[in-house]
């Protein structure tokens, strides 16, 4: 089977569904044993919470009693979870001149956290909520996930811009043989900071990753084990994080994107 690197990428805003808007909410959390946490919880989706007031730049959530309200009815009530995930920063990949000079559309904006600046929080533990700010994201889709990474990455990341890059997919395959329906692999980003690696070059190294990346899902297709699933996200996990650390040494940045329709 034969893998696709799409070596200039010239990316459609069509080609994602529109996720709604997003909203970063900044919110201090007050737990009950004492503690407190300030961070950033970005908010997509089509309902009100996920957009501002174009002439008040607010919405009914931007106090504290409205704010609490909302993060129960978003995680416990609709998403049936108690825990959720805040960011003290969030910065956005910075593409170079060099990029635009390689006669390269610039892609989607993506945004990354460094993980020692994320607090995992539980809405039990939290006595009251101090709201601070909303601003709409600086980032366009949901389906390009907020990328975590290590300090050491994110110090690198913030410092430099991108030099080349280009994009690594799958072409869709039928769920099974005579299938209406279609399997849609992950995408990824492949973004390079390193002014020594080429686009040439950097096709080169992802079309060297293309197959083993691709092979746990190709093995999900074809599988009959009744828990495939999981033995896809553990190895998906295991092959992917393998090929972010080989490709993160030469500053070259996989990005993940979430397969849609």
């Amino acid at each position: 089977m034969k893998f696709i690197v799409i070596i200039l990428l010239l990316f459609s805003l069509k080609t994602y569904a529109d996720p709604g808007g997003c909203v970063i909410y900044k919110v201090k959390y007050v737990l009950k044993n004492g503690s407190s946490h300030t961070g950033l919880l970005p908010l997509y989706g089509y309902e009100d919470y996920g957009y501002l007031n174009d002439q008040t730049k607010t919405n009914r959530y931007c106090n504290d009693k409205e704010f609490q309200k909302l993060i129960n009815d978003v995680f416990y009530k609709q998403q049936k979870k108690l825990t959720f995930k805040i960011y003290t920063e969030i910065h956005l990949v910075n593409f170079g001149k060099s990029v635009k000079q390689a006669g390269s559309a610039y892609p989607m904006k993506f945004a990354f956290a460094d993980s020692s600046t994320t607090v995992q929080l539980n809405l039990d533990s939290i006595k009251y909520t101090v709201f601070l700010s909303a601003r709409p994201a600086d980032w366009e889709y949901s389906s390009v996930p907020i990328q975590i990474v290590d300090r050491k990455t994110s110090l690198m990341m913030q410092q430099n811009e991108v030099i080349n890059y280009t994009m690594l997919e799958h072409p869709p395959v039928p769920e099974s043989p005579g299938s209406i329906y279609d399997y849609n692999f992950e995408t990824y980003f492949v973004v390079n900071y390193n002014k020594n690696i080429s686009l040439h070059e950097l096709i080169n190294e992802v079309d060297n990753i293309s197959e083993k990346i691709f092979q746990p899902e190709i093995k999900f297709i074809s599988s009959k084990h009744k828990n495939k699933s999981q033995i896809l996200e553990k190895e998906k996990r295991r092959t992917v994080i393998q090929i972010i650390d080989e490709l993160r040494k030469k500053d070259i940045i996989l990005i993940q994107v979430f397969p849609s329709c």
